[in-house]
Order: C-alpha cells, then sequence, then structure tokens
C-alpha cells in the first residue's frame, strides 16, 4: 500500500487508515428520551419530538390529540429556574423551537398550548422541557387562570 505525505511531509492517520479514524458516536442524554419518536424539529440547541409518553397528572388524550414535547440539548439546564436573562440564545432558540414545530404541525391556524413541569413531583425528566398540545378542547366553563 502506498502512502502519500501531505502538505507538512507527515504522514496522517487518514493516510494509513484510507480515511479519517471513525470512533462509536457516543448517545446524548436526550436521544435516550427522544429514541424513534418522530422529530418535529431539530436544531443544536433543542429538539421537538412526538411525544407517545404522558405524565401522570395529564389527562387521558382524545383522538386527534397532538403531544409534543421540546428537549433542551444542554444537560446543563434542568428546569426552568435555571434559565436565566444571560442566557438569550437558548431563549430565542426555545421560542424559535416551539414556533417551528407549531408551523411543521399547522398549529397556528388553530390555537395551542405550551407549559413546562418544574421540579419533582410535577417534573419527571432530567432536562429542561416545554411541552405542546392541541386539538384537545377546554372544558367548558374552565380557564387556565390560577
Amino acid at each position: 500500500m502506498a502512502t502519500v505525505e501531505n502538505k507538512k511531509g507527515k504522514i496522517t492517520p487518514a493516510d494509513v487508515l484510507s480515511g479519517a479514524p471513525q470512533w462509536p458516536k457516543e448517545q446524548r442524554h436526550w436521544e435516550k428520551v427522544v429514541g424513534d419518536s418522530e422529530i418535529v424539529f431539530e436544531d443544536k440547541h433543542v429538539v421537538v419530538f412526538h411525544d407517545p409518553v404522558d405524565d401522570e397528572q395529564e389527562s387521558q388524550r382524545v383522538p386527534g390529540e397532538i403531544r409534543c414535547t421540546l428537549i433542551v440539548k444542554d444537560d446543563a439546564m434542568p428546569t426552568l429556574m435555571d434559565l436565566g436573562i444571560t442566557d438569550e440564545t437558548l431563549n430565542a432558540h426555545i421560542l424559535h423551537g416551539i414556533q417551528q414545530a407549531a408551523y411543521a404541525l399547522g398549529l397556528q391556524k388553530h390555537g395551542f398550548e405550551v407549559r413546562s413541569h418544574v421540579y419533582p413531583p410535577l417534573q419527571h425528566r432530567p432536562e429542561l422541557t416545554f411541552k405542546l398540545r392541541a386539538g384537545k378542547p377546554p372544558k367548558p366553563g374552565v380557564s387556565g387562570d390560577l
């Protein structure tokens, strides 16, 4: 096998191996959560996917209801309470992810809700997440006010 020297006159691993070395890809924490679910939107900061898992405090799904979850990929941001004003780039990516998922699913036509569970017992995952839900009409006489 003939080797080719690069511009500096040195042989690189790519020259010897006929390509750059490849190592097994480590799975990121958010990839385990997403699993085989359909991804609606993704960038380097967030991923939005159709979430097949309902939290125990959520109501039962109705036919045609859409439930998606946005997960922040930065595992140093475990809850909404850790997100600050200095995280303006991440804040913008969260908002952008929610908007792009809504557009991709056509939710802007009929409305949808966004919510986040913070701290146990409401927060079941160790990642900062936001839930998107559409297609379920509100109960008569019930408002979202506290």
